[in-house]
């Protein structure tokens, strides 16, 4: 059961970032951090900001708070697993999963799955 949140399959989504230019990376790193954020509250953890402003504010920074956000969610997403009680990989330390935003492909995959694997009771 997915609670009404949207899955996001990574061959899917990494084709359609490339066949988009990369639109459909910005709606979907949206609609993960609002999952995220609707998870957050539903079990007490602290949310984070919205990706649209943190994406604007992110170009007008040149990147740099982008990076605080990816950490940000990356911590949220980790703090949400322990109170479900999934399963969390010791690479799923926010320093890690922050730099792997960083490898493009291998960033899609890690998204996906630890979106999936948190929406997913």
């Amino acid at each position: 059961m997915n609670n009404g949140y949207k899955r996001f399959e990574f061959v899917t989504a990494f084709l359609l970032n490339l066949v988009t230019c990369g639109i459909y990376s910005i709606y979907m790193w949206y609609s993960m951090a609002k999952d995220a954020n609707a998870e957050a509250e539903r079990y007490g953890c602290k949310k984070i900001m919205d990706f649209l402003p943190a994406f604007l504010l992110g170009m007008v920074t040149c990147g740099i708070y982008l990076i605080v956000w990816y950490y940000q969610y990356s911590n949220q997403l980790v703090e949400i697993a322990q109170k479900k009680g999934v399963k969390v990989a010791p690479s799923d330390s926010p320093i890690v999963l922050t730099i792997c935003y960083f490898v493009p492909i291998y960033s899609f995959y890690v998204a996906c799955d630890n979106h999936n694997r948190i929406i997913t009771e």
